[in-house]
């Protein structure tokens, strides 16, 4: 650890140890270090008067012996090079600072500077001889000069005068004799009431100087006039206290957590001294500042100013400088009549010291309020907008994002209003009703003043009135502004870009959108989309979500969609919608081949040029975009709004069976594949449909059976044979067959199934599809272990091992690995059962079929258990139960098992 100081006292610290090094070889590092890390031979010789490089070159030797580490490059010839890192030097720490604060914003500066700041312990170069150094000690205190006033500037502005003044006192004492440093200090005292610090210091000057000067005069000229702005501080105490808050409209609910960060403002420990509070319309900013800066008004005993900037309003917003004269009009402010530079100087000075608190609402963004901020020691500013800002008002300040509330603090205000009686006489209306709010307090109390208006109506007529997005946006029962014309507010100032992206946002109607996928929908340039997410994020119409995804509250999405109706038409919808489904299909299509379903779509549907497809190289990464776009397709296929794109509707559940059948959320297959075998597939010719018809009747019964739908099932696996026997489609017939000898094997038809198997084995044979013929051997080995024929259930299993391997899925290696597991638990082969119990497992967990890997779990720790291996059994069940508890569905069998796992752990505990 290598620590070379300058700005200070020098010293070359190592390991926080100092060095024991001779002044001139201090001085050659020192001038190396001013110089950006190195200083030719040719100006030392001419500096040191000392002809000799070797001499000069023998100073780095020294050093290298006496801090035993490299401070010094060896074997450089022309020039003195330090081996140090910019962190290593504090005047290189301090440049690094200043020179990353150029170009930021005050917040982000700031920081920068304090820590640029912290680097300068004394006066620079001190202790070494400067004779040596005076062009070096001047540069530098040059520098260190020009960093503290930019610091003092700042902290004045948005730290209060009094830090500024600490600053401003730290750097007299570093750059005594600077005149900007000390008429910095002046004017701090001045904004602080200080007169008297100020005509003490002249007092200091005068008897220091040799007599009557210019400078002198120049200087009680200078504290006249700062005596003048002092006492002008003494008299800006308000005459009264004003407390212009307008009366909270609501008991606030659901806020206690955003309360209490607000809270913090108002505790002595605490540096943050400006909140800002931003949000979509409706979710209750105002309410909140208002109903908190009530409860905290009497910890200000100046005064509490309220204003409502109207930033987002129709009729154009509240210019601050109309503000700012009421303010310091209503502080009692001496020469309030006065504008610009004077009245902001004269506020900022009386609120930054003075306990105010100051309220605005309403703000466009920060800038619209920079004169109006208070941030002094005791002094405390709340600011409400819709803008979605990045970075605190001031230095320190804090930004609170407002979310919708939750359901319960919703029911809470319906209770308020029609009793909580009535709630509970009609608790699933109330909760329908509530969650169509979304949580936005304007929309409740929307609702909750149109109960009030008729209290004689029961909450299910009022479900029917108000419980759709339409008739929420529209709400205004008592005259007061509906949700659409609050979110209009927001909408009509976009740019159109910006408002043609939040239209096609809303149009994708899943949960959360892809960057990707925005960009491709709007049908626009990248960049200009990129631009126009980031209006609409500031906007607070979108919300960021992790891996580049975005969402809007629901609410949103219904309005926008009405601004889409009105601006696109019917036709530019619908195209837009047709875009989204042929993304979703070429997708889909693309990540089922990738986890190996065997299952081919028409491909005459094909996504528009521009689609961000997904390129899974493994079924991993088919299952991940599926995870991801999960919820969009079901929303895609429930929502009314794309009933009529009939060609789609039935080719996604089946491009999505594979996944379903592998994840587990079997009801929701199911009603898909029931939908999709109602569809008329009229676009394909007389086969093909009949064929596609065979396969979601077979896909369907597939799914039935998990469900142990045992009649629906054998009666679509029955119909998608006919099918495909008409059609004379072999492969489809095996298909089917295999399917059916599942179904007969769950049943405990073992000759049936072991029928249907053989038969689907031999089709796929003859077909040369040795995938086929792994899937059918799990079944047909399993039937002849239970028809008692182990030796013709055994004398398949190397070659269905080899062939599995060879040809199968992952999923299937499982599903055969699961089969011998159980074959050899019945022959009481717990060892070997084991083996292929642990191999199933890792199968099931490569494909993503969690339920079955839950499924074997439970049968592997029998054998555990059975083998003695009491350890791994308890293992095994946990293992189950972990499991089993991130399935979003488990049947009655699997609750079963979770019963019997839990108390056998109990028992081994």
């Amino acid at each position: 650890m290598i620590d070379l100081q300058v700005l200070g006292t020098v010293r070359l610290l190592v390991n926080g140890v100092p060095v024991l090094l001779e002044p001139r070889h201090l001085t050659v590092l020192v001038i190396a270090a001013v110089s950006k890390g190195q200083v030719g031979y040719d100006q030392l010789t001419s500096r040191f008067e000392i002809r000799s490089r070797a001499t000069l070159r023998s100073y780095g030797a020294k050093v290298r012996a006496r801090a035993g580490v490299e401070v010094v490059r060896k074997n450089v010839r022309e020039s003195l090079q330090l081996a140090l890192g910019k962190e290593q030097v504090d005047l290189w720490r301090f440049r690094a600072r200043v020179a990353e604060a150029k170009g930021l914003p005050a917040h982000r500066k700031l920081p920068l500077l304090l820590a640029a700041a912290e680097s300068w312990q004394g006066l620079p170069l001190a202790g070494l001889d400067p004779k040596w150094l005076r062009d070096e000690a001047a540069e530098l205190r040059a520098e260190g000069a020009r960093a503290f006033l930019e610091l003092i500037t700042l902290s004045s502005e948005h730290e209060g005068a009094e830090q500024a003044a600490i600053h401003a006192e730290r750097a007299n004492e570093l750059f005594m004799g600077h005149d900007g440093i000390r008429h910095a200090l002046w004017r701090a005292w001045s904004r602080c009431g200080q007169e008297q610090l100020i005509l003490d210091d002249l007092r200091k000057r005068e008897e220091a100087s040799d007599g009557p000067s210019s400078v002198l005069t120049r200087l009680r000229a200078d504290a006249k006039a700062l005596g003048v702005q002092s006492r002008r501080v003494l008299k800006a105490a308000p005459m009264r206290a004003p407390h212009q808050l307008p009366p909270a409209r609501a008991i606030l609910r659901g806020r206690d957590p955003e309360l209490a960060e607000l809270d913090g403002l108002t505790a002595p420990d605490n540096g943050v001294r400006v909140v800002t509070v931003c949000g979509m319309g409706g979710v209750g900013k105002t309410e909140l500042a208002l109903g908190w800066a009530h409860g905290v008004a009497e910890n200000f005993p100046d005064g509490v100013l309220f204003a409502d900037l109207r930033g987002f309003s129709s009729d154009g917003s509240v210019e601050p400088s109309v503000v700012l004269a009421g303010f310091a009009k209503a502080l009692g402010i001496s020469g309030a009549d006065l504008r610009g530079a004077d009245v902001v100087a004269e506020y900022r000075t009386a609120v930054n010291t003075r306990a105010v608190l100051v309220v605005i609402d309403n703000a466009r963004d920060h800038r619209h309020v920079a004169d109006l901020v208070a941030a002094g020691e005791h002094s405390r500013t709340v600011i409400t907008t819709r803008t979605a800002v990045t970075a605190p008002a001031v230095a320190g300040g804090q930004v609170l994002a407002l979310r919708p509330i939750g359901r319960e603090a919703c029911l809470e205000m319906l209770r308020e209003a029609v009793t909580a009686a009535k709630v509970e006489a009609e608790p699933f209306d109330a909760i329908k009703l509530m969650e169509a709010c979304g949580g936005v307090p304007l929309v409740v109390e929307l609702v909750v003043a149109q109960a009030r208006l008729n209290p004689g109506s029961t909450l299910k007529s009022l479900l029917a009135r108000l419980g759709s997005a339409d008739a929420l946006l529209g709400a205004r029962p008592d005259g007061e502004t509906a949700l659409r014309d609050s979110l209009n507010l927001s909408y009509t100032p976009l740019s159109p870009a910006a408002a043609g992206v939040l239209q096609a946002v809303a149009i994708h109607p899943g949960p959360t959108v892809d960057l990707d996928a925005v960009v491709f929908l709007s049908g626009l340039p990248e960049d200009v989309v990129y631009d126009a997410v980031d209006e609409l994020l500031r906007g607070s119409l979108l919300y960021a979500l992790p891996d580049n995804r975005f969402g809007l509250h629901d609410l949103v999405r219904a309005f926008a969609l009405e601004r889409a109706a009105e601006e696109r038409s019917d036709v530019g919808v619908a195209e837009v919608r047709q875009r989204l489904l042929g993304w979703l299909l070429e997708a889909a299509r693309q990540c089922d081949r990738a986890l190996r379903s065997g299952r081919e779509l028409p491909d005459d549907l094909t996504a528009d040029e521009g689609a961000p497809l997904p390129a899974p190289a493994d079924d991993a990464g088919g299952r991940q975009w599926f995870d991801r776009e999960h919820d969009t397709l079901l929303v895609v296929l429930d929502s009314p709004d794309f009933q009529r794109f009939k060609k789609y509707r039935w080719r996604l559940p089946l491009a999505l069976c594979c996944y379903h059948t592998r994840n587990g959320p079997w009801p929701v297959a199911e009603r898909l594949l029931a939908s999709a075998c109602k569809i008329d597939k009229d676009e394909l010719d007389e086969r093909e449909r009949l064929r596609y018809q065979a396969i979601c009747h077979r896909v369907l019964g597939n799914i039935q059976r998990k469900l142990n739908k045992t009649g629906l099932a054998e009666h679509n696996l029955k119909l998608s044979i006919t099918l495909a026997e008409e059609v004379g489609d072999p492969l489809e017939v095996a298909n089917g067959n295999q399917q059916m000898g599942v179904l007969q094997e769950d049943m405990g038809r073992w000759e049936a199934a072991r029928d249907h198997a053989m038969l689907a084995g031999r089709l796929y044979a003859e077909l040369m599809d040795e995938r086929g013929v792994a899937a059918t051997l799990p079944t047909e080995i399993h039937c002849h272990l239970e028809l008692d024929e182990p030796e013709r259930a055994l004398g398949r299993e190397a070659f269905a091992i080899d062939v599995m391997a060879r040809a199968g899925t992952t999923y299937n290696q499982g599903a055969l690995r699961r089969v011998l597991m159980s074959c050899h638990m019945l022959l009481k082969r717990y060892p070997t059962a084991i083996l292929h119990g642990e191999a199933a497992r890792g199968y099931y967990t490569d494909s993503g079929a969690r339920i079955n890997e839950a499924r074997v779990l439970a049968v592997l720790a029998k054998a555990y258990r059975a083998a003695g291996r009491t350890a791994d059994e308890r293992e095994a069940l946990l293992s189950c139960l972990a499991v089993y508890e991130q399935l979003p569905h488990t049947d009655d069998e699997d609750k079963r098992t979770l019963e019997t796992a839990g108390r056998r752990i109990k028992e081994l505990s």
